[in-house]
């Protein structure tokens, strides 16, 4: 059945002509600070120091709404990001890998053992404390409990650190050969700092080094099969809204960089889904939540996480956080889940087509540049003016457009409506096609078909909307 929607024009002209696609596979979607077996009890931002413990049908119906939200890998709560108290059975890690099981889902998860012992694995071999066979012999029995468990069809990896500095690199690097010797299919999972981080942050020394020497230090020393970073371009200052200058740049630079080092990894982010320090603001619609996605989309992303699923403290360390996560602190559902839901279920349901393409790069149309993405773009390697079908995009407002490319040469467009949708700003953007009659347009997970008349496709968009468009 050809769904149609408002804004794009249908028909049955060209219907029975269309290529046809199909995928099984899921986009990956994750989180930070997910649901743990008990939360602290607030009293506004109050620490009353008491504690609420689930019951086993809460922690699992709290698996139950993280499964129908989209998502397909869960990640620790907050008390129990660092150690999630082993494999010993009734401990949080094994109740989270039999929820995750139960609903369908992977799991991410932290085991204190393991990370101190991959951690270690460098100075203890260079020490001669232990050979290398020895300390893959000592990670194998460490995470055996929970890949032998009758759960362990749910175990997607292990917490490794977040946003280390570059002096970690070579220690991190060992542990992720000692760790792929002895469990090849898990995720040694590790999240680099975004392209606004600097100085010291980056260096973890006294010394500072540029956002190039560390993410080329990255990719020289540690071999993960995938690459993740966090940046967060939704702010406000309680009165006017602007988006984060450098949050196409991130994307733009890090592909280059994995192109050119070749490897084919993964491409993952995190996104943002909370109100923090003095800018970051809450997501307002289901469009905050669409047009981050749909930009990541657009640039070749393999994955998403979700900063943050559940509410940290109010305060942790030097940053204050909202209460305004997909859960409160309490567990409850906020209108954020609603949003982040619809979005991660409209990109689930694109999957049918975009796991069938390859990225090849983007097309700028940029008309006012409020934020200030595309400035940063001027020198991009990804920018491709042209194809022999694509032959340029124009728009009312900033819109953008990632190039894919199918096995069989097909072109498609993962086009975006880039202005800030908190500025509720409509978009018609039009493609200019050679050589094509007729286009899939893909909207909300629904495919209809559309004329190109004259070379050209006409799309209206809404605020943070994307589609994804092959022409025929």
């Amino acid at each position: 059945a050809i769904m149609c929607f408002a804004g794009i024009g249908c028909g049955s002209d060209g219907a029975k002509d269309a290529p046809q696609y199909s995928s099984d596979e899921k986009f990956d979607i994750g989180m930070w600070v997910g649901v743990s077996d008990s939360y602290t009890i607030y009293d506004g931002e109050q620490n009353t120091g008491r504690v609420y413990k689930l019951t086993e049908e809460e922690f699992l119906e709290k698996y139950r709404e993280i499964a129908s939200a989209g998502f397909t890998v869960a990640f620790p709560g907050y008390n129990v990001m660092h150690d999630g108290g082993g494999p010993v059975e009734g401990s949080y890690n094994m109740k989270a890998l039999k929820a995750a099981s139960e609903v369908g889902i992977s799991h991410i998860i932290a085991d204190r053992n393991v990370k101190s012992v991959l951690m270690g694995a460098k100075s203890a071999v260079e020490r001669g404390m232990k050979t290398e066979e020895q300390v893959v012999a000592d990670v194998k029995a460490l995470i055996e409990p929970y890949t032998e468990s009758e759960y362990g069809d749910a175990l997607y990896g292990f917490f490794v650190c977040d946003e280390p500095s570059e002096n970690e690199f070579e220690d991190i690097g060992f542990a992720e050969r000692i760790f792929k010797q002895a469990a090849p299919d898990l995720m040694f999972y590790v999240n680099l700092f975004p392209v606004i981080a600097g100085g010291t942050q980056l260096s973890g020394t006294s010394g500072s080094i540029t956002y190039d020497q560390y993410i080329n230090s990255w990719l020289e020393k540690v071999d993960t099969d995938y690459l993740s970073y966090d940046h967060y371009p939704l702010y406000s200052d309680g009165v006017n809204y602007s988006l984060e200058p450098s949050f196409l740049y991130n994307m733009d630079y890090l592909q280059t960089a994995l192109r050119e080092e070749g490897k084919d990894r993964t491409f993952w982010t995190f996104l943002q889904s909370i109100s923090y320090g003095a800018k970051n603001r809450p997501l307002e619609s289901k469009a905050d939540a669409t047009f981050q996605m749909y930009s990541f989309l657009a640039y070749g992303g393999d994955g998403v996480q979700w900063f943050c699923y559940s509410c940290p403290p109010p305060a942790d360390g030097a940053t204050k956080f909202g209460e305004n996560a997909l859960l409160d602190r309490s567990y409850n559902k906020t209108v954020t889940y609603d949003y982040v839901s619809a979005a991660n279920n409209e990109v689930q349901a694109l999957m049918k087509y975009y796991k069938n393409f390859e990225w090849q790069g983007v097309a700028l149309s940029s008309v006012y540049d409020d934020g200030k993405n595309f400035g940063y773009l001027d020198n991009s390697k990804n920018i491709i003016d042209s194809t022999e079908t694509f032959k340029g995009i124009t728009s009312m407002e900033d819109a953008f457009t990632g190039i894919f490319k199918d096995k069989e040469g097909r072109e498609g467009y993962m086009v975006v409506n880039f202005t800030d949708p908190a500025m509720n700003r409509k978009n018609e953007v039009t493609l200019n096609i050679e050589g094509k009659k007729s286009a899939i347009v893909v909207k909300n997970g629904k495919e209809s078909i559309q004329k190109i008349s004259k070379g050209k496709l006409k799309l209206k968009m809404e605020p943070g909307e994307g589609f994804f468009v092959i022409p025929f």
